[in-house]
């Protein structure tokens, strides 16, 4: 009898604990309130001789699908030398996409060690904002690694290894992008930054090859080996170390998640209004970049 009672009693917390984790699993629906919209300045520039973009959208509530944000035309985007005040209007050419052509026959280029600033008039807002040129570091070579399946979790194949020495001297940051048959990785966790040579601040490591994770890892898809015939490309853009911090914000926030999750903050920006009272909020961010590029074609 005292036996049946034991089993009666395991069953019935068994029972309980079953009913308390599947009702955890119950969907919540959550109003978020939309809030008023921000026009959103991408304007990320680099000083390669081929055509710029900036971009304006509008932000959407956070739950829209992303990749829909309503495009905002008919502003003024404009690039300003701040040594010489040397203008460079980008134009307005649809969907949000304002286009400036550097021509370096006429001077139209950007130049290492200068600041410039961005100027954006969007109906009755001036907006404004600065950044500094930074310099890069040179891509040495890109090479084809064959892995056979010795290390776990990776699947055989071929795979691109970067080989590039970070510049001399601390406080150098990078964003090291990858292009896969002309198609950019675009999502957050294709975004590779660099510290230096590492991923962060650390003085003892300066001035040689970037670590394995941002010189191979970062830059592979390591369950989707390359075929004979792709081509990859690999950029090394210069950034401020305030492009540095911002970008680390979009990883970390997007990464923030769990049962240590922290509360959800807004990232914020380095454009500001000209004017004392702006019509409506600001996001994105503005960094004007050196930038070198090497190709290989996987063989």
């Amino acid at each position: 009898m005292e036996l049946n009672m034991r089993k009666l009693q395991l069953f019935f917390l068994a029972t309980l604990f079953l009913s308390v984790f599947t009702s955890c699993e119950d969907p919540i629906n959550v109003n978020v309130d939309a809030g008023e919209p921000k026009l959103v300045i991408d304007a990320f520039v680099n000083n390669l001789h081929e055509p710029q973009r900036i971009r304006l959208t509008q932000s959407n509530p956070y739950f829209t699908t992303p990749g829909t944000e309503p495009p905002v035309g008919g502003a003024t985007v404009v690039l300003i030398d701040t040594s010489n005040a040397r203008l460079f209007l980008f134009s307005d050419s649809g969907n949000g996409n304002y286009i400036w052509n550097p021509n370096p026959a006429i001077g139209d280029t950007l130049t290492v060690g200068k600041t410039y600033a961005l100027v954006v008039i969007e109906g009755l807002d001036t907006l404004i904002g600065f950044s500094t040129l930074n310099p890069t570091a040179t891509i040495d070579s890109l090479f084809v690694v064959n892995e056979t399946g010795d290390n776990p979790g990776f699947t055989p194949g071929k795979y691109v290894e970067l080989a590039a020495n970070d510049l001399p001297g601390t406080g150098n940051v990078y964003w090291i992008k990858t292009w896969y048959n002309d198609t950019f990785r675009s999502t957050i966790s294709d975004i590779n930054l660099a510290y230096d040579q590492a991923g962060s601040p650390n003085s003892s490591q300066d001035g040689g090859l970037f670590i394995w994770p941002i010189r191979y890892g970062a830059i592979n898809d390591f369950n989707k080996p390359y075929r004979v015939g792709d081509k990859v490309r690999i950029e090394i853009h210069s950034l401020t170390p305030e492009a540095f911090y911002w970008l680390t914000l979009i990883v970390n926030e997007n990464q923030n998640g769990g049962l240590f999750a922290t509360p959800p903050s807004n990232i914020g920006t380095n454009m500001f209004p000209f004017n004392p009272s702006k019509k409506r909020g600001l996001a994105g961010f503005f960094c004007v970049s050196a930038a070198s590029r090497k190709v290989i074609e996987v063989n």
